[in-house]
């Protein structure tokens, strides 16, 4: 099958997926089951899509903002998946609403084939992107828990809700910065290939540093009582410290790893 039957191919993906994810708004206050196939379904036509743009360049398919936004979409209904059985209403939709938009996104732009530059041929930028976009889902998870937070009732039936949304905003945290600093590494290594140090003073590189900083400190909110109180709220300035991470430094702000 050449390149352009991939592509072609790749795009109808696309369009069943965003036509199953769609429904999820309907399917995603049924029972979990049916909420939980809808989801996977909807993911494997995203993992197909991607795998045949990768056959189509011979490389992993990360090249342009189409993949990029469709593949953390992927990653952030990879996650509410793996969270399933939260029966958090508010919590499924909040996070599912993130990962749609990024879905909703990728389709206003260029669908084509982008080949990768030399400086994206190594193993790291392989390793590297795909371990960053599952921590922004899994700090995507910590968001929505904590809006599901905020917006609870304070009733004591509600209580046992609200630990819960506590335990998946820590989940979050955790899990994703033990990966994204494990992601930090393949990225140094990444750029001692690509540019020649591990460490580049663009905007990118330290927003990363930063939002690695602010997670490190949410981890250890637990060893400070007076700040417990604020874990949701930590959890909502972390999402928007990370979308600055993602999407500001390669619309707004000049830096070397615009995608």
């Amino acid at each position: 099958m050449d390149a352009k039957s991939l592509i072609n191919l790749s795009i109808l993906c696309y369009w069943l997926s965003f036509g199953v994810f769609t429904s999820f708004w309907y399917f995603g206050f049924s029972e979990r089951r049916t909420r939980s196939f809808i989801l996977l379904l909807g993911v494997a036509l995203q993992v197909v899509s991607l795998f045949m743009r990768g056959m189509a360049i011979e490389y992993f398919p990360l090249t342009n903002k189409f993949e990029s936004f469709y593949a953390f979409s992927c990653t952030a209904f990879l996650v509410l998946l793996w969270n399933g059985g939260v029966e958090n209403a508010l919590y499924r939709m909040v996070h599912f609403a993130v990962g749609y938009g990024f879905l909703v996104a990728a389709a206003f732009w260029p669908k084509g084939l982008s080949y990768p530059p030399p400086l994206m041929l190594t193993i790291w930028y392989v390793l590297h992107v795909p371990l960053s976009f599952m921590c922004y889902a899994l700090w995507t998870s910590s968001l929505a828990a904590g809006v599901a937070y905020f917006l609870s009732s304070t009733t004591r039936a509600e209580e046992r809700g609200q630990a819960g949304m506590i335990a998946l905003i820590d989940k979050g945290f955790l899990y994703g910065l033990l990966g994204f600093s494990v992601s930090m590494l393949f990225g140094g290594l990444w750029g001692y290939v690509a540019w020649g140090s591990y460490f580049l003073w663009d905007a990118k590189v330290v927003w990363s540093v930063i939002i690695w900083l602010f997670y490190s400190t949410c981890i250890h909110i637990d060893h400070w009582p007076a700040l417990r109180g604020y874990k949701p709220h930590l959890a909502v300035a972390g999402f928007l410290i990370m979308m600055v991470t993602y999407v500001g430094t390669s619309f707004f702000i000049s830096s070397s790893h615009r995608f």
